[in-house]
């Protein structure tokens, strides 16, 4: 029988909480239920955890069928039904495989990237970029038709409606209205109806054994496929605006797109993103002070690049 260390537990404890609050416990408690079953199940061995920035927990493992897996134990809610039809629709078409799941109890087990280095590994942040529009551009972006997912347009609209009651979100609803707004105007423009993964960055591109790069982790969203360039950029923040500046004008030309419009989608993901980011659990009012300052800084310094 599997049980978690003290170690294992309190690192999956600060991943977890600030997502879950006071039920934290409980759902390690469920978690630990849960693996214990799949690896009868599945034929498991080998569990070893694997400490990541991921929301959800995630464990190394060799599979009897499949060989080395990664069992990954998500946190309930509507992104693992869209995590699994995401990866299931593009059926190992550059993102990883998937070997079997459960939805009732939001288990997965997935295919192991090797080696598995993460794109940060790449440390020339120009050489990034030119490998991230390559990716972007060689993917064959499945047709969906709205319903299934949500859309970057519902996202929005969704976080709105839920920090508008609460006081002292004047600042961020400012953010918000002004990503309503541009999204508007950008899908004048861009309107294609595509499967994106919607959080496409550099620990969600993993080094494979051909020398790509494997796509992990999908949220599962509708839209068009110049959105999948934000969190990318997003996430290369905080740094000078020419950084930013230099690797969209790289990966503009390869993906296709103009170089203000790959802005404008950084733009409507870091208002969404970062709005998203008040949602969370804070011990302290300090530390909802100091997420919320950081909140705005990342919020007004994409906005200055649409300015520049």
């Amino acid at each position: 029988m599997y049980k978690f260390t003290a170690e294992v537990k309190a690192q999956a404890h600060a991943g977890v909480e600030k997502y879950l609050g006071s039920k934290a416990d409980i759902f390690l408690t469920n978690a630990e239920a849960i693996i214990n079953k799949y690896i009868s199940k599945w034929q498991l061995s080998n569990l070893s955890y694997m400490p990541t920035n991921t929301i959800n927990m995630l464990f190394s493992c060799e599979s009897a069928q499949y060989g080395q897996c990664v069992l990954k134990i998500c946190i309930p809610g509507p992104e693992v039904a869209t995590e699994i039809n995401c990866i299931r629709a593009y059926d190992g078409m550059g993102y990883v495989k998937l070997w079997d799941y459960n939805m009732a109890d939001n288990v997965l087990l997935l295919e192991r990237i090797t080696p598995g280095t993460q794109m940060w590994a790449v440390e020339d942040y120009k050489q990034r970029a030119q490998l991230m529009g390559r990716r972007i551009k060689d993917l064959p972006f499945i047709k969906c038709s709205q319903g299934q997912y949500p859309t970057y347009k519902t996202w929005l609209e969704g976080i709105h409606k839920k920090l508008t009651p609460m006081s002292g979100m004047d600042d961020i609803i400012f953010y918000l209205n002004e990503g309503l707004r541009i999204y508007a105007r950008l899908k004048e423009k861009y309107n294609r109806s595509a499967l994106l993964h919607g959080d496409m960055h550099q620990e969600n591109l993993l080094l494979n054994p051909l020398g790509g790069y494997t796509i992990i982790d999908p949220k599962g969203v509708t839209d068009d496929p110049i959105m999948e360039t934000a969190r990318f950029l997003i996430n290369e923040i905080p740094c000078k605006p020419e950084k930013i500046k230099n690797m969209v004008s790289i990966m503009a030309p390869i993906i296709g797109v103009g170089e203000a419009d790959v802005l404008k989608s950084m733009y409507i993901d870091a208002a969404l993103c970062q709005s998203w980011t008040m949602e969370e659990y804070f011990p302290t009012q300090e530390a909802f002070n100091n997420s919320k300052h950081e909140v705005l800084e990342t919020c007004n310094f994409v906005y200055r690049l649409l300015e520049m």
